[in-house]
């Protein structure tokens, strides 16, 4: 992992880290020359005052500037690094996601991308900017303080090193063993917040039919499972962290203890004696700053496999030698594909789709009329078989130039908080204002959007917010329309739309589909009657193909779906519903 987060930084990024190293450790060895010359200076006092004062406060003040400037540079350094990794991640990961088929782009992965983007990217810039060079001078320095002071004397030097192993392996010992509790805490605390989250979702059901007292029992045990998991997890922590600082502190007495007692038979100067007191502390340091380093371990660890998970993810492959798209027929030639083992499976799709025609794709629900156009949008590839459009198969095009051919209106029409005009104009961002009022009045939507008070230049709220989903499907179809692609996509479109708006979308369909080739996803039959081509799915294979009066002739599952929705139809308010029989 280090070496992963080394090749996302630059030369330059590398060498800040390395020069902030090297300034902290200056700058810890700056405090400490500080603490040796004040003791030398006191020293020398207790000897007498005859010697010259002003080199030993020049001195002094020499290392507070040195300290001073060595920390500021060590600070600008560690910053640049961070934010030269910063850059160069969010940089990749931006090329990455251009790279990816849209069907990369679930809910669950956007919501990961939005995770790795804002917080697991600023995980990486604290670990370069803030951990690796503090971490590196600490031992730098503990390693430059052990010799110098077993230089001074090397029994004094063992003693202080004499329990520091037996310190840490306590502290890695003790981490494996939190680690087990640490996990089942983490695991009893999931199952106590969705047992809450399905409580609160839940109440109006619960208090119908009195389960509260029942549902009440469940959180309280699911509560204090997690509540005695966390003490024993703390309990665990407490142990060995106390462990841990018991063998550092009796290291420190043992030192403190022999020191005084070489001191008391002179083998050992005040001077050198204080020295290892207060210096020993820095020696200490980085090995106290162990558990804290292993914690930002693991927390960039868990960021850094996330930002792998987007890095490495799976692209397109982009054709070594792009073909250009001549016509705009498509074939589907035998297709079949799976999203994974065990899952619904489309099996042998074979059709022709002739261009400026119109084709309804029709069937139950989950019967594969969506994963047709998620494979001719390429947010998948087939496991075999091949689609072609004007002849050229879309694996041989570039995936830019396959997307520009197409327009998409979907179900759930996505709308930025932005004017209506530019949310219109996102179809194509070289178009006139004139050029967007003509699309909007093809969609059936000018006449609303002069009604604002602001009129094309009105801000939509959050995804729309405030509009209807007719009024929302409407801005969509003028987004296709000025887009002009000569393919078009719409899936069922009209399902959850008023009569008034239903009329007017299907208005602008009519404009959208005019000399284009055109395929619709529907649920509602009558919608799609008129369709030059009806292709019926169920479980993942085609069962019919033909008119919509060809197919009720056939007497199969379109004649059943038509025959189902038109007694429907017939159902009304008025009806008496019939007396349940008495018991």
């Amino acid at each position: 992992m280090i070496n992963r987060i080394l090749n996302n930084m630059t030369f330059k990024g590398k060498l800040m880290v390395f020069i902030a190293s090297v300034f902290f450790i200056l700058y810890a060895l700056s405090g400490t020359g500080l603490m040796i010359t004040a003791l030398n200076l006191l020293n020398k006092l207790t000897m007498g005052p005859q010697f010259d004062l002003m080199p030993w406060v020049w001195g002094l003040f020499g290392l507070v500037l040195v300290k001073t400037i060595c920390n500021l540079i060590a600070d600008v350094s560690k910053h640049f690094a961070g934010f030269n990794i910063m850059e160069k991640l969010r940089s990749r990961i931006i090329n990455c996601l251009k790279s990816f088929s849209l069907g990369f782009y679930t809910n669950e992965r956007l919501g990961e991308i939005s995770t790795v983007i804002h917080k697991d990217v600023d995980n990486m810039e604290k670990v370069v900017a803030h951990l690796w060079p503090r971490m590196i001078a600490d031992f730098a320095v503990a390693a430059i303080l052990g010799t110098f002071l077993f230089i001074i004397n090397w029994q004094l030097g063992f003693l202080m090193i004499s329990l520091t192993p037996v310190a840490i392996l306590s502290l890695v010992f003790g981490i494996r063993s939190g680690s087990r509790q640490q996990k089942e805490t983490s695991d009893r605390q999931n199952d106590m917040v969705s047992l809450f989250i399905e409580y609160v979702k839940g109440i109006p059901l619960i208090k119908a039919f009195s389960e509260s007292d029942k549902f009440k029992k469940r959180l309280e045990n699911s509560s204090r499972e997690f509540g005695n998991a966390s003490k024993q997890a703390s309990k665990s922590v407490a142990g060995y962290i106390s462990r841990f600082s018991f063998f550092i502190d009796m290291s420190y007495a043992l030192l403190a203890g022999f020191g005084a007692w070489f001191l008391f038979k002179t083998e050992l100067t005040l001077i050198e004696y204080l020295m290892f007191i207060i210096i020993s502390k820095e020696f200490y340091k980085p090995f106290l700053q162990l558990r804290t380093h292993w914690m930002n371990y693991i927390s960039v660890k868990d960021s850094y496999s996330r930002i792998a998970r987007v890095l490495d993810a799976p692209k397109l492959n982009s054709p070594l030698n792009p073909k250009q798209i001549n016509g705009y027929d498509i074939q589907f030639d035998n297709c079949s594909f799976q999203y994974s083992e065990g899952e619904f499976k489309l099996q042998n799709a074979d059709f022709h789709l002739k261009n400026n025609t119109l084709t309804a794709l029709v069937g139950p629900s989950g019967s594969g009329k969506t994963t047709i156009t998620n494979l001719l949008l390429r947010f998948w590839d087939t496991d075999s078989g091949s689609i072609r459009i004007g002849g050229t198969n879309i694996q041989e095009v570039e995936y830019d130039e396959l997307l520009s051919k197409v327009s998409i209106v979907m179900q759930n029409v996505i709308l930025f908080s932005d004017t209506i005009f530019n949310n219109i104009k996102m179809g194509n961002r070289n178009a006139t204002r004139r050029e967007v009022m003509d699309a909007a009045k093809k969609a059936m939507i000018h006449d609303f959007i002069m009604t604002l008070p602001n009129g094309y230049d009105t801000i939509l709220g959050e995804n729309g917010a405030g509009l209807s989903g007719g009024q929302k499907q409407r801005l969509s179809i003028a987004r296709a329309l000025i887009k002009d692609s000569p393919i078009v996509i719409l899936d069922e479109i009209t399902s959850n739309v008023d009569p008034v708006n239903e009329v007017k979308i299907q208005s602008a369909i009519s404009n959208l589909a005019a000399n284009r080739t055109v395929i619709v996803i529907a649920h509602h039959l009558r919608t799609v009657q008129n369709a030059d081509q009806i292709i019926v799915f169920d479980k993942g294979q085609i069962t019919e193909k033909g008119t919509h009066n060809e197919l009720l002739k056939k007497q199969g599952l379109y004649a059943e779906l038509w025959e189902a929705q038109e007694r429907s139809r017939t159902w009304t308010l008025s009806e008496k519903i019939p007396e349940p029989e008495p018991v």
